[in-house]
């Protein structure tokens, strides 16, 4: 079990203030759903999809401990044994807490997802439904996607070969350009933006950021590989105020071969 760096709950209380946020959503019914029940069964139905959303139902009876004048539910999610994301999964209601069906978006760069549940209360009180610290282990189907290109902090890698007509995805932290960071009202003011070509042709962009309210995350755009030989690849941040930043393997640019 892992702590998320942000933690948003849609619940009666706050929680660790250390962590990274992903929200509730608007669980009209049209995603895949993970339910998971009083008996502490876990049933998922219709198909997790990389690049699309899943709703997460939780049964607050799983866990009852903590429940003081104020408590509140938070669940978290890891991808691939990523940084945990949070999400709220009650709410307050005319004085009582209630279930609320979370949306969770699953990266289109993830095959894989472990989920886990804290209890908290005003008083400093925790309780955790983590599957015995195993946490709850979900595989999402890429249905098609290709390799997955990733600047992490850790640098560039590549998930599997790349071919002409291939959907591949390209993952960027927004981390690695973090001179450009900022918000303002509450929200993200500021972007990063991907571009590539290939054998040095004609430059095209690619959105690689989105932002949730202060911040910015990786989009995860996906890219149907042109014919050709060389797939090149460069980064800018800009904010509002200004700033310009680039990640291009200093000037060199990072280079794909397209097999």
């Amino acid at each position: 079990m892992q702590r998320a760096l942000v933690l948003f709950v849609l619940g009666a209380c706050a929680a660790d203030p250390s962590g990274s946020s992903s929200g509730g959503g608007k669980a009209d019914g049209s995603e895949p759903t993970i339910t998971f029940h009083s008996d502490y069964t876990e049933r998922v139905t219709g198909t997790l999809l990389a690049g699309s959303p899943v709703r997460i139902r939780y049964d607050l009876d799983r866990v009852t401990d903590c429940r003081s004048d104020a408590w509140g539910v938070s669940g978290y999610a890891q991808f691939d044994g990523g940084v945990p994301v949070a999400f709220g999964v009650s709410r307050l209601a005319n004085g009582d807490v209630v279930p609320v069906d979370a949306e969770l978006e699953l990266p289109a760069s993830a095959s894989h997802v472990a989920i886990w549940f804290e209890v908290n209360d005003k008083y400093g009180c925790h309780a955790y439904d983590s599957n015995e610290g195993a946490n709850y282990q979900f595989d999402i189907d890429r249905h098609g996607l290709g390799a997955v290109l990733a600047w992490d902090a850790g640098g560039f890698s590549q998930s599997g070969a790349v071919h002409a007509g291939d959907k591949v995805v390209v993952h960027y932290d927004p981390a690695r350009l973090a001179t450009c960071e900022g918000s303002t009202g509450g929200h993200a003011a500021w972007g990063v933006s991907g571009h590539y070509q290939v054998d040095g042709g004609s430059v095209h962009d690619l959105v690689v950021s989105r932002a949730e309210t202060e911040t910015l995350v990786a989009a995860d755009p996906t890219l149907t590989v042109p014919r050709g030989h060389d797939l090149a690849f460069w980064f800018e941040a800009t904010n509002v105020w200004g700033c310009h930043a680039f990640d291009s393997a200093y000037g060199s640019n990072y280079h794909v071969t397209i097999e």
